[in-house]
């Protein structure tokens, strides 16, 4: 069965079903993973980047289930921002693909909410900063703003998960246009890194050192 017959045989009580949707979700997932992918691969890759699991399906697969989920519950986006937290909880590769799809193409300004506030709420302790990026990449390629300098700035000083997601937040946006504030060139300066991945020291040296790459 082909992944559009797949969602196509789902009935539409399903489709809106807080419940139902997570294990639905992982069915899909599992359909046009090419053959020839590794399962030992995909496996390390899991274990490497703090996911549940990774199952190596295509981002061309991903849009479309996402697609087909937005315009199932086009009317209930509640629904949507439900299975959110399951979805992260779970912390599948897929997982965190399909909620930064999610967080960027709901309707917020029909729930009142913020695709960054609810991001916040999401995170843990410990992410992986692949998961981390693409919701960042996902949230500003919708067309959204990235968030102010207070809230960045907040994340910067708690450091950890939080500092890192700052930092790729204005690293994307430097990307699109626009300037670090000086409050955030500061505290980005300032912050302890004594910790942090590689990747995190040669993003924050690209925001620090902008004008001399």
């Amino acid at each position: 069965m082909a992944l559009d017959a797949y969602l196509s045989s789902i009935p539409d009580r399903k489709a809106k079903s807080v419940r139902a949707l997570p294990r639905i979700l992982r069915e899909a997932y599992t359909y046009n993973v090419p053959a020839l992918i590794m399962k030992s691969s995909t496996d390390r890759l899991s274990v490497d980047g703090d996911y549940s699991f990774f199952l190596g399906t295509p981002d061309a697969s991903l849009r479309r289930i996402a697609s087909w989920l937005i315009t199932k519950n086009s009317e209930t986006p509640e629904v949507l921002a439900s299975i959110l937290p399951l979805l992260w909880n779970r912390h599948g590769r897929e997982d965190l693909a399909m909620a930064a799809l999610l967080l960027a193409n709901i309707d917020h300004a029909r729930m009142g909410t913020s695709p960054w506030r609810i991001l916040e709420d999401l995170i843990r302790p410990k992410e992986p900063i692949e998961g981390l990026l693409m919701c960042v990449e996902e949230i500003l390629r919708s067309g959204r703003m990235c968030p102010n300098e207070e809230r960045l700035c907040s994340w910067l000083e708690q450091g950890g998960v939080m500092q890192t997601l700052s930092l790729l937040c204005i690293h994307a946006s430097m990307i699109r246009g626009r300037d670090p504030t000086p409050k955030e060139l500061e505290l980005t300066a300032a912050s302890d890194y004594k910790q942090a991945p590689e990747l995190v020291i040669r993003v924050r040296d690209r925001i620090l050192y902008r004008d001399q790459v």
